[in-house]
């Protein structure tokens, strides 16, 4: 059965556009005569292939991928050691092997990555062009299947991970190899030339700190003091990158119709169900003195306890929370409030925002890898000239968006809206449209002179219709009531109620719009509502001549 599915899988993959061919089963060795360099995505070729060795496993000629091999536990800990000092890496396409995982990467064509065997540490190996790898449904020596365990469109392969792919020399291990030595002598002429080289190719500031320093640590004797790097690291960044004609690694990537049609689907994660997905970004406005910060410690609290939020689950997972304007102790007396014991994955910013901003925001995310990051409020991080400016406030938003996208972290910010209402909800954020169209979730809290709603306006999940919250000044926590429609209609039927109680005749719908504030629509449904309690009484026709009338029972 086995067989036969890999002879399917490998016509599928074909048709993705991957070039493979076929694998004598046990051995891991080629079956055609010039290997990987046979590898074609000509399902006529591939047919006869199968046909003729049944019981082959199917492999892919890799070329602008990067395969990052973890093997078993030795790999796990090696990388575990890696993500805590450089980031984390993005979702991406993985598969489970024989003996551990495999991380799917883009990498673009002349990437300058070369196949290694535990060259970035033990247990972890590397393949990419003139290297191949097997894919599912395989069967490895050792008689496991492999299996996707994430189908994802394979992630750009981040900066620090390309960073020591191309830099560390073939020698040195990424974790501490002792070959070719730098000596005292040579340490800044080295450094400095291979800060140059990776400025050369492009690189970030950032991934070329991250390769300095671990080339400093690992091969320069003794090596450089930090700042000593950083200097370096920093002065080769004033230089431009020399353009390159390659395809660069961020532009366009086109997939076939065929391909994304073929993928499986994948469920969307929520940080609160319905609400807010995680890797993307939501937006909380109302007008101040409404309670958009109480909504947002609301809900942080919430997710780190993994508890619902007004009637709806939330996924639990640790948070943050930036109060960039309010006190600490302010803060601290609001979570006390809502029973907050301490105990709870919350870290609190209670402070004025870093110089460094967006940056000092990324660095933060990946150290921390939050389910949930709230900015409040949102310009006291992001700074723009003109907030009523469309293009400047959009620009200013998309780094928030790339953050979100590529770590998961779902990020909320807070913001007032506008003085007037408006016709359509998505235009209610203070300044440019620019941010109700640019966040995913867009919640929007009012108040009225009896109660206060919550709207939301979703890209992804359900709109909640206007619906009254419920705020406990105690506690400080919110729970929802009925729809703004069953509160104004509820509230207008008590004073209709108190208003024919005063009359001494039976009242027509138009004498009670005169004496009850109200829209016609609202008084309405009040009447009809009372009609039918029977706390009301109506009488008349509905005619011109004789309208009906209201009037109290008894």
């Amino acid at each position: 059965m086995v067989n036969g599915q890999i002879a399917e899988a490998a016509l599928r993959y074909a048709r993705f556009g991957w070039n493979v061919f076929p694998i004598r089963p046990r051995r891991k060795e080629p079956l055609t005569s010039r290997g990987l360099h046979d590898a074609t995505c000509d399902p006529t070729v591939i047919a006869e292939w199968w046909s003729r060795w049944p019981d082959a496993n199917v492999a892919v000629a890799l070329a602008d991928l990067v395969v990052l091999d973890v093997d078993g536990p030795e790999g796990e800990e090696t990388l575990a050691s890696l993500l805590v000092k450089y980031g984390p890496l993005p979702a991406t396409l993985e598969q489970r092997t024989g003996k551990g995982r495999q991380l799917f990467f883009a990498a673009g064509p002349n990437h300058g990555i070369r196949n290694s065997t535990g060259k970035l540490g033990r247990g972890l190996d590397i393949r990419t062009v003139g290297g191949y790898t097997l894919l599912p449904p395989s069967v490895h020596p050792n008689g496991h299947i492999y299996t996707w365990t994430h189908k994802l469109k394979p992630a750009f392969l981040p900066e620090w991970l390309r960073a020591l792919l191309v830099q560390l020399p073939s020698s040195t291990s990424a974790t501490g190899g002792e070959c070719n030595p730098i000596p005292e002598g040579e340490r800044n002429s080295t450094l400095t030339s291979m800060a140059g080289s990776m400025r050369r190719q492009g690189f970030y500031v950032a991934a070329i700190l991250a390769a300095l320093l671990e080339v400093n640590r690992s091969r320069c004797r003794p090596p450089l003091p930090e700042a000593d790097v950083r200097r370096i690291a920093a002065s080769v960044g004033r230089y431009a990158p020399v353009p390159s004609t390659a395809k660069p690694a961020d532009s366009f990537t086109l997939s076939p119709l065929a391909e994304l049609l073929a993928r499986p689907l994948v469920g969307t994660d929520w940080v609160w169900e319905d609400r807010l997905a995680a890797g993307t970004v939501s937006a909380v406005v109302s007008k101040p003195k409404v309670g958009k910060s109480t909504f947002a410690r609301n809900l942080c609290l919430a997710v780190a306890r993994g508890e619902s939020f007004l009637g709806v689950t939330t996924k639990k997972g640790l948070c943050v929370y930036l109060a960039l304007e309010e006190r600490a102790e302010d803060v601290t007396a609001d979570f006390r409030a809502m029973g907050a014991g301490g105990d709870e994955p919350i870290l609190v910013h209670a402070d004025s925002t870093p110089a460094s901003g967006i940056l000092a925001l990324l660095a933060l995310v990946r150290e921390k890898a939050p389910a949930l990051i709230i900015i409040d409020p949102l310009f006291r991080l992001v700074r723009v000239k003109d907030e009523k400016a469309y293009a400047e406030t959009y620009t200013a938003l998309g780094p928030l968006i790339d953050i979100s996208r590529s770590t998961g972290t779902h990020v909320l910010l807070t913001h007032h809206s506008g003085k007037s209402l408006k016709a359509d909800v998505i235009d209610s954020p203070l300044g440019s449209t620019a941010i109700g169209g640019a966040v995913c979730s867009l919640v929007v809290l009012k108040r009225a002179e009896a109660y206060r709603t919550i709207q939301t306006v979703q890209r992804l999940g359900q709109d909640l219709p206007e619906t009254v919250i419920e705020f406990d000044p105690e506690s400080r926590e919110l729970s929802l009531g009925g729809t703004r429609f069953e509160a104004d209609r509820s509230r207008t039927e008590s004073a209709i109620v108190e208003f024919l109680a005063d009359a001494k005749d039976p009242q027509t719908q138009a004498q009670i719009r005169e004496g009850v504030e109200a829209r016609k629509q609202i008084i309405r449904a009040a009447l009809t509502s009372l009609s039918k309690a029977g706390k009301v009484l109506k009488s008349g026709e509905g005619t011109k001549g004789k309208p009906f009338a209201y009037e109290i029972p008894g």
